[in-house]
């Protein structure tokens, strides 16, 4: 589960922005005769459906239902007293209670049913296999194609706005790792010091993680190699990374 505040500051990610990026994507699914695309999200796989609608769940799993015109539909593994918060932090058309996600995903495209039949999935192999069975098991289950190359083709070149909040995010970092104390010699004053900084400064999220990747050298000032982790559970060339959320669109 997530800590901290999810909102949407729409001056930041206009609304605009998203339905230009939805556009994109269903220019493409036109382009490749899709009649509807599945991209599902969690608190663990927010990205794609938050790069399209700015929804980053706190909690469960949802799955985002785009066809070649109109607004996006949520079907949501949530209890209707969220859906408020939902869309109060996301663009969206459409938000279904679906405690079942797959099964709600079938009974969704019968009432629905896309055109042209074929069906894309973003990273179709990654589905989680509890959503992904009762489709694959139903009458839409061979046109089931995976949707990830193309949904990757629309990410690039990036817009303005994705380059500007990826450029803050990095700023927070930086200023983050700039505020560790030379003198550190445990990995809770460490970790402690990089989450003050960062969420001060705007941080929705604040994941800690090591590299091992001997290219990485330590930035001046940093706490002593033995004393972030004990030298005995490092890893050579070991150095710490923290990976931000500063908006759902990044």
């Amino acid at each position: 589960m997530r800590r901290g505040l999810i909102s949407w500051s729409r001056d930041e990610v206009p609304p605009s922005v998203l339905e230009a990026r939805v556009a994109r994507l269903q220019e493409q699914m036109r382009a490749a005769e899709l009649g509807v695309v599945l991209i599902y999200t969690s608190f663990a796989r927010p990205s794609a459906v938050a790069w399209l609608t700015h929804f980053v769940p706190y909690w469960n799993e949802a799955l985002l239902v785009v066809f070649p015109t109109g607004a996006p539909v949520l079907l949501a593994a949530f209890s209707k007293r969220v859906h408020g918060w939902i869309r109060s932090v996301s663009h969206l058309g459409e938000i279904r209670s679906a405690p079942d996600l797959g099964r709600a995903t079938v009974a969704f495209l019968k009432e629905r049913p896309p055109e042209p039949s074929r069906i894309g999935v973003l990273e179709l192999d990654a589905l989680p296999w509890h959503v992904a069975e009762p489709i694959v098991k139903s009458e839409y289950g061979r046109a089931l194609v995976d949707a990830t190359g193309l949904f990757a083709s629309i990410r690039q070149p990036a817009d303005e706005v994705e380059i500007r909040l990826a450029r803050r995010a990095a700023t927070i970092a930086v200023q983050a790792f700039k505020a560790i104390p030379t003198g550190a010699k445990r990995a809770s004053e460490l970790l402690s010091v990089l989450e003050r900084s960062a969420r001060l400064d705007g941080a929705e999220e604040v994941l800690p993680r090591r590299s091992s990747c001997r290219s990485l050298t330590r930035p001046p000032g940093y706490a002593s190699p033995g004393a972030f982790p004990p030298k005995r559970f490092r890893r050579p060339g070991a150095a710490p990374r923290i990976a931000l959320s500063k908006s759902p669109s990044v």
